[in-house]
């Protein structure tokens, strides 16, 4: 990295740069959450079964919601899809023709 690259990069807002989910270490369903969606076994083991990037993004979809009731009805929503055995809409290749 050239060294004005290295200062613009060391001079970032923290705060900022944790907002996306790229830049997030780890990004996972926590406590009640989790819970929750381990209390529907047949959408638990989709869910498990389904590649760490699908995972990770659906789980940031979830916990990056500002207001609980948001978080709790996209929860709800990745709970029933994958009790359905499919993808949520927005992570699922459109199906080519």
């Amino acid at each position: 990295m050239h060294p004005f690259g290295r200062k613009v990069f060391e001079s970032r807002d923290q705060e900022k740069a944790n907002l996306y989910s790229y830049e997030r270490a780890r990004c996972k369903l926590e406590g009640a959450y989790e819970k929750q969606f381990r209390a529907n076994q047949k959408a638990w083991g989709f869910y498990r079964a389904q590649a760490p990037w699908y995972r990770r993004t659906s789980s940031w979809w979830v916990v990056s919601a500002k207001r609980e009731e948001t978080r709790l009805r996209r929860l709800e929503k990745l709970i029933a899809d994958s009790a359905a055995g499919h993808r949520l809409d927005m992570l699922n290749p459109a199906a080519k023709k």
